[in-house]
């Protein structure tokens, strides 16, 4: 992550198109702020300047099986 902000990343967005943190299980909600605080540090900005992570649908993290669930059934075409 470190080296990411050297590289130019500005922020938890730039990070995680980088390097997919803040893509796992918690869609950022655990780690965002320990990247904020890394890219901080390696930029040498106080943690409030760093902008904040932008949350991306899912907004809440899913199984595929309750996706599956929710969607409505497909009619097949009768021949």
């Amino acid at each position: 992550m470190r080296a990411a902000a050297r590289l130019g990343a500005t922020g938890p967005n730039q990070v995680k198109a980088y390097l997919r943190c803040g893509m796992g299980p918690c869609q950022g909600r655990v780690c965002a702020t320990t990247v904020a605080a890394l890219v901080a540090e390696v930029r040498g900005l106080p943690v409030e300047a760093i902008p904040p992570l932008r949350p991306r649908a899912p907004y809440k993290p899913i199984t595929v099986g309750m996706l599956a669930a929710a969607a409505e059934p497909v009619q097949q075409p009768q021949e």
